[in-house]
């Protein structure tokens, strides 16, 4: 539904994407944490670090960098796919910034243990995927041995209409893509929303370091392994990530009701306009003629519930209207029967 993006010169590019909605049994219960809140946290810091990255002086990476938050993430990533589908067949600004893109890097959940790359395929030397994988797994041995890299392969099910993740709507497009995530697997437990109430910032903090270090890694093209990219004075703010986090798991986030005025809206682009000189938004509309999902406008509404009596109650009324409707039938049908009796007794009284 809606789109941010952000760009930083032209030449290769690299795209970051995140989710920012989140999904609940009640629109206005949708406030989860981690999913995706920790993904737009890093994201917004990745963006600071990355826009001090490319002013200091001297510093002419060869990369742009395409930052781009949508939401629909909940729902199949409803707008990312609508999105990629129109920008991929116009002449737009951002689509000559798309065709530049030789890796997308989707965030999703990075906010707790476990540091997982998803990926349709395992890299091959030699690709993007794979320069960018040794370019965080350098940043991982240089900053906390300690952190396990897994990078775990699934293919994209063609035949399955829903997707598993964010990354794999690029990937059907042919762009080369991949997720990270605390998840091990789409279908955890802590992925749906009702479990989602809780981020470690040490962890998301650890996370968010790890990942920028291995983007600037990437787009310098550093060979020496021995040294960081990003110094002690060009680190993630772990107070920014806190109050981002915060911020969003108290604002509900149902994609079916974000409005270009809402609070959430509002602040990721302010936020971002702090790190671009150019920030689109882009508003697409659900299919009329063929949605894939129906959208409600209320975030809330009463339930009416009504005590009604038991279903034997029900039984004796039937049972008191056939006998009130027999009765009736019955007098009815007597009533020729009678007026002949009447006529006779009256014919035997006069003669």
């Amino acid at each position: 539904k809606q789109w941010y993006q952000r760009r930083v010169a032209i030449t290769a590019g690299i795209a970051i994407v995140a989710h920012f909605d989140s999904y609940g049994i009640a629109p206005h219960l949708a406030k989860s944490a981690n999913g995706n809140g920790s993904g737009v946290a890093a994201l917004l810091e990745i963006s600071r670090l990355l826009s001090k990255l490319y002013s200091k002086s001297g510093n002419t990476p060869k990369y742009d960098v395409l930052f781009l938050l949508s939401s629909g993430g909940k729902l199949n990533y409803l707008a990312s796919k609508t999105w990629l589908e129109k920008k991929l067949s116009s002449d737009s600004l951002e689509t000559v910034l798309l065709n530049e893109v030789e890796f997308v890097l989707c965030l999703d959940g990075i906010g707790n243990d476990g540091f997982n790359v998803h990926v349709s395929k395992q890299p091959k030397e030699g690709t993007a995927a794979y320069k960018m994988l040794m370019a965080i797994e350098e940043a991982v041995a240089l900053i906390n041995p300690n952190i396990s890299v897994n990078t775990v392969p699934k293919k994209v099910n063609l035949g399955n209409p829903l997707f598993a993740w964010h990354h794999e709507i690029f990937t059907v497009k042919r762009l080369s893509a991949a997720t990270i995530s605390n998840y091990l697997s789409y279908n955890s437990l802590g992925r749906l929303n009702t479990f989602d109430n809780k981020v470690d910032v040490d962890k998301l903090y650890t996370h968010t370091h790890l990942i920028a270090e291995g983007i600037a890694r990437y787009i310098s093209d550093l060979s020496d392994k021995s040294v960081t990219i990003l110094d002690d004075y060009l680190v993630p703010n772990k107070q920014l990530l806190a109050r981002t986090v915060e911020f969003l798991a108290k604002t509900q986030r149902s994609a079916t009701l974000l409005q270009r005025d809402s609070p959430v809206m509002l602040n990721l682009e302010q936020t971002l306009s702090k790190y671009a000189s150019e920030v689109i938004v882009s508003e697409l509309k659900a299919s009329k003629r063929d949605p894939e999902f129906q959208f409600y406008d209320q975030t809330e509404t009463k339930l009416f519930a009504y005590n009604v009596k038991p279903a034997v109650f029900d039984l004796f009324l039937a049972i008191a209207v056939i006998a009130y409707l027999g009765t009736i039938y019955l007098c009815v049908g007597s009533i020729p029967h009678g007026m002949t009796y009447l006529y006779q007794m009256k014919k035997l009284k006069s003669s």
